[in-house]
């Protein structure tokens, strides 16, 4: 069956499993999600819900076979997506830009831009689908004067050593969905920790790339691995401790109303 319909037939399944009002602070175990039935281990259904800025929310990945494409060229008019490749290699398509992604990699497609992803190598590749509507209006201009969709391959991305390990600036600006949208990298050395917990207004998601980390959310700590998705609501105490014996590393990804 062609993963365009098993894509339609996830989405489905997402809103079946999805809490009704909002999603948890937590971590969801990417190991433990749960697979699409239509092929299994294609897609693996991590988050879906509503949140305090998002009126829908899904965190998803597709493991796409050697030389297969994930669907025709399509264009969401009411939602961004963020796609980070998890392993393998792609070839993403978003209006007039394309870029070759390896792990790591990661693109904006802004609502109302077409978008086709393919894989053309030799081997499976593994990517995130981090799809949202925000309870305000989209907004396509802002987002072509911001910048208009984005990617960038983990090998092409500015590196800053800092004293706790490495930091990645990805973007830090407007899209169709958020006048504000903020996105980097971090590398923690081993025994280091983010930050002393905190909070804030803005909502974020930790997606863990490499490593093993003890993540503190609110007074509660769990242990986070590579492949793992990490909730944070609104005003959560919360952050990150490299418990591992090698470097760590994680996107942190925050979006601002105003």
């Amino acid at each position: 069956m062609k993963l365009q319909m098993i894509a339609i037939a996830s989405i489905f399944s997402l809103t079946c499993f999805s809490q009704q009002d909002t999603v948890a602070t937590d971590v969801y175990k990417w190991k433990d999600a749960r697979p699409g039935k239509e092929k299994p281990g294609a897609i693996r259904n991590l988050v879906h819900g509503s949140t305090l800025d998002l009126a829908d929310f899904t965190i998803y990945t597709i493991t796409l076979p050697r030389g297969e494409n994930k669907q025709p060229a399509v264009a969401y008019e009411n939602k961004e997506q963020l796609i980070i490749v998890k392993d393998g290699t792609i070839n993403l398509t978003a209006n007039d830009k394309s870029n070759v992604m390896s792990g790591g990699g990661l693109a904006l497609v802004l609502a109302g831009d077409r978008q086709h992803i393919s894989n053309t190598s030799n081997q499976p590749a593994t990517y995130y689908v981090i799809s949202y509507t925000g309870k305000a209006p989209v907004n396509m201009e802002r987002g072509k004067s911001g910048g208009g969709s984005f990617m960038v391959d983990w090998k092409d991305m500015l590196v800053k050593q800092t004293e706790k390990g490495q930091s990645r600036p990805i973007f830090d600006r407007p899209s169709s969905m958020f006048p504000h949208f903020d996105v980097h990298a971090t590398t923690l050395n081993p025994g280091i920790s983010s930050h002393a917990a905190h909070t804030h207004r803005v909502e974020e998601i930790i997606l863990m790339i490499r490593g093993t980390g003890n993540m503190q959310l609110g007074n509660e700590f769990k242990k986070t691995t590579d492949g793992d998705v990490v909730f944070v609501n609104s005003m959560v105490p919360h952050a990150i401790t490299n418990i591992g014996t090698e470097p760590c590393s994680y996107f942190a990804i925050q979006w601002h109303t105003n």
